[in-house]
């Protein structure tokens, strides 16, 4: 008994070190050190343990999205909170990736921006936790498993238009340093309930250039379809890209139809090849999905198709800045296609000058 009341005591006395704190190890990278402290005020910094149990050890049915450096999966706290779990794969990037996406995303606040909830790293694992919208993407709802026209009808098609359009003039206008997403995508555009699209991972966003006019990128990323030209071709990266994508998720919300489809003729692959005759001949009923019938806002689709048009122009310098896209109302109650039918006339009126002489 006497020894048994000694391992008791010894037992009492013994201290344990705490579970590392992998946030705080000696061995952190620089890029990391005061990560959580710099954003703390709105960011929650989650331990990866808590992420792998939300997500029941990432299995395969909760994963909801995957690009080239990233996986996404869907994760539920113990208090009910659903969560969009974010994994960078591994890559000598990795790092530096995570970081600015943070600096990014945390800069930006509006309705139709994602929210970034908190992030994660831990032994080289790099996580991003977002708010999880139930509707999916717009991806899903136009071309995949949530497609049903009765629900996802025109008013649905130009709410997402006029959202993406004002999350796109935010990033793009009011920031001393505006922000470039170059990824924007139907897959990129999360619905919530009412159909409220947000833009979502801005794993490719950049700071634009304030003292030129684009800067190069030898890391040509992205998805074929939504490319702009002179990126695609040359690396020239500047708001006008985002401005181009734009313009093929128009084209997508009309036609119903995805930027590159393999299964169609050879010549109607790609979406902006195939619509561009129509637009530029106005046989905009050809243009028109389908499945819509005539259900839809005549002047409502008129100011889509015409920003379309102007937004998938071959020159940047054709297409117009996002404040000027036309899905946007203006306080005045008067729409900004006067602004854009006006440009465009002028431009016109130039050029049949030009030809008569």
């Amino acid at each position: 008994m006497e020894k048994v009341a000694q391992l008791f005591h010894l037992a009492e006395t013994l201290t344990f070190p705490p579970s590392p704190d992998h946030s705080k190890s000696k061995n952190l990278p620089k890029e990391l050190e005061g990560l959580h402290e710099k954003y703390s005020a709105t960011c929650r910094l989650f331990n990866y343990q808590e992420l792998l149990a939300a997500t029941s050890n990432f299995l395969a049915e909760n994963l909801v999205g995957k690009g080239g450096s990233s996986q996404v999966y869907k994760g539920c706290l113990p208090d009910g909170q659903e969560l969009a779990v974010k994994i960078l794969k591994p890559s000598e990037d990795a790092l530096k990736e995570f970081v600015l996406e943070i600096e990014i995303i945390t800069t930006l606040h509006h309705k139709n921006i994602i929210s970034l909830l908190g992030f994660c790293f831990e032994d080289n694992k790099f996580l991003l936790v977002y708010d999880f919208l139930s509707r999916g993407s717009l991806e899903e709802n136009l071309h995949g498993n949530r497609k049903d026209p009765l629900a996802f009808g025109w008013s649905e098609r130009y709410k997402v238009a006029v959202g993406v359009a004002e999350a796109l003039d935010h990033l793009h206008s009011e920031y001393a340093q505006p922000v470039i997403h170059r990824d924007v995508k139907s897959s990129n555009i999360l619905l919530s309930d009412d159909f409220e699209p947000q833009l979502s991972d801005f794993g490719l966003a950049k700071w634009a250039p304030t003292s030129s006019s684009h800067i190069i990128c030898t890391d040509v990323a992205g998805t074929f379809g939504y490319l702009a030209p002179e990126y695609f071709m040359y690396g020239k990266v500047n708001n006008k890209i985002d401005v181009y994508a734009y313009g093929v998720v128009l084209l997508e919300l009309l036609s119903g139809r995805k930027p590159i489809s393999n299964d169609l003729p050879k010549g109607q692959e790609s979406l902006v090849i195939w619509a561009k005759p129509i637009l530029n001949n106005g046989k905009v009923s050809q243009l028109l999905d389908p499945s819509l019938g005539d259900d839809y806002d005549h002047d409502q689709m008129e100011r889509m198709v015409l920003a379309a048009t102007l937004c998938v122009k071959r020159s940047p310098r054709a297409r117009p800045q996002m404040n000027l896209v036309n899905v946007l109302p203006v306080a005045d109650g008067k729409s900004l296609i006067d602004g854009l039918n006006q440009g465009l006339l002028n431009r016109l009126t130039v050029y049949s000058r030009l030809r008569r002489q």
